[in-house]
């Protein structure tokens, strides 16, 4: 893993030295302060550069590249695009429909180019072919990772750290498929997101803003399609998913949890699970360390879903990791807080006057 080790220390070298240097400040943050809301920025220069260096220094990154380059310029562009959206709406608030459908267009853009899942391989070997779902699940799949990162964004560190160490799961996985592109940029994006990361550690002095959390979530989202293709060309989307463990979860407990209190999905609010975390006592360094922590651990299960592919064992870490996820969604008070939904309540009330 030479080259993935060398794009993710350029990668490093490059964001580290231009984060410290940007500091325009954007809109007010949590506590009304302005902070630069650069991570975009760095995050998409650090990968980019370091890419294009592997690729003038190393023929071996070069000849990876060239297979695969229109796939990966058209993969930067959309991310890039991707990325300019969420650094606007750092400037300025913008819709959310707006953003979700510039989202639509990017991951329609990189799906056109090739980034699709067609079949896909479950836990203990059985298939699902796609057909014609195949457009609707990718593009799905592109905009849930993108929105998720950017939903645990909601605290210093938490998001970037978070990428990093995805990423840098990825990057071993994908290479030991043999997809050695992939797990480059991978490293790429793990790098860059680690020169992020000391400027937007507790107390942060530099924000990830929309512009980041956005532009990694679409890349981790594109690269896991590309970068997950096993030896048949069907897609084991559940190990990325497990990766992934922690913002998918928040993201479908939040949208769960608005949906029964009847508001709408898409209206942030303030009760994820660092909000969660926070009122709960968490100093800041510490709520950032334990979303490390539940990172890892769902890291590790898709290490091991990945070791055992295709047997028993992918189906019981699978197990493992569900469990995992329904004991965290307890142990955070969101079972109580679906009990005590409006809309469970008034199934509550009405079978309740059903029995009287």
């Amino acid at each position: 893993m030479d080259i993935e080790f060398e794009a993710a220390a350029i990668a490093l070298c490059v964001a580290l030295p231009l984060t410290f240097v940007l500091r325009l400040p954007t809109k007010a943050g949590r506590k009304g302060e302005l902070m630069p809301r650069i991570g975009g920025l760095s995050i998409l220069a650090g990968f980019v550069v370091s890419i294009l260096v592997m690729a003038l220094f190393s023929d071996q990154a070069n000849r990876f590249l060239e297979e695969d380059r229109r796939e990966f310029f058209t993969l930067v562009a959309c991310g890039a695009v991707v990325c300019a959206v969420g650094a606007r709406d750092d400037f300025k608030d913008l819709d959310w429909r707006y953003k979700m459908s510039t989202h639509f267009l990017a991951a329609l853009g990189i799906y056109l180019a090739g980034y699709r899942i067609g079949e896909m391989t479950l836990p203990g070997g059985g298939t699902v072919e796609l057909g014609w779902l195949d457009a609707a699940v990718s593009i799905f799949w592109i905009m849930l990772i993108t929105n998720s990162i950017n939903l645990i964004d909601g605290r210093d560190g938490v998001a970037t750290g978070v990428a990093a160490l995805v990423s840098g799961t990825m990057s071993y996985i994908a290479w030991d498929l043999g997809h050695d592109l992939i797990a480059m940029l991978f490293a790429a994006l793990a790098g860059a997101s680690l020169g992020f990361v000391p400027f937007n550690l507790p107390r942060a002095r530099r924000f990830l803003g929309d512009s980041g959390a956005y532009f990694l979530g679409f890349m981790i989202a594109g690269l896991s399609i590309s970068g997950f293709v096993d030896t048949t060309g069907r897609v084991p989307l559940y190990i990325p998913l497990v990766a992934l463990g922690l913002p998918v979860l928040d993201t479908g407990v939040a949208f769960v949890r608005r949906f029964l209190d009847g508001r709408h999905p898409f209206k942030a609010d303030a009760d994820h699970f660092h909000d969660r975390m926070e009122r709960a006592g968490y100093s800041p360094l510490k709520l950032t360390l334990v979303s490390y922590a539940i990172t890892a651990m769902f890291c590790l299960g898709a290490l091991l879903a990945h070791t055992w592919y295709k047997s028993a064992g992918s189906a019981i870490v699978g197990l493992a990791v569900l469990a995992f996820a329904a004991a965290l969604t307890v142990l955070f008070g969101y079972g109580t807080s679906f009990w005590n939904s409006t809309r469970v309540l008034a199934l509550r009330g009405a079978s309740a006057r059903e029995r009287v």
